[in-house]
């Protein structure tokens, strides 16, 4: 091959891993159709067992970012309806609605 491929070859596998001794983790994605939008949540401890979680579908357009933001909600929610008040973690793949929850200036897209 002459030239490069577009994509690349190299493999990233992305696992989760287990939050500090004592703390509990909260991650939460969404997904975004012409039309429609899905959000989930799952709470794990330390040792990785389910806590809870939740998700749902919503029958509308958004941007990415406000499904994002549901998500959350949502994954906010879940963690009252668990009585989990403290030692949390939130996690997201979101970079953009991470940076703006960090009050990050210099978020790159924006």
């Amino acid at each position: 091959m002459l030239k490069e491929p577009l994509l690349s070859n190299n493999i990233v596998e992305k696992k989760w891993k287990k939050p500090l001794k004592g703390f509990i983790k909260i991650n939460f994605d969404a997904a975004v159709g012409e039309n429609r939008i899905g959000y989930g949540t799952i709470i794990r401890d330390e040792e990785g067992f389910v806590l809870g979680g939740g998700g749902g579908f919503k029958e509308f357009r958004l941007s990415v970012e406000e499904a994002e933001c549901m998500g959350f909600e949502e994954s906010i929610n879940v963690a009252r309806r668990l009585k989990l008040k403290e030692h949390v973690l939130f996690e997201t793949d979101h970079v953009g609605l991470v940076n703006k929850l960090n009050n990050l200036d210099n978020d790159p897209l924006l």
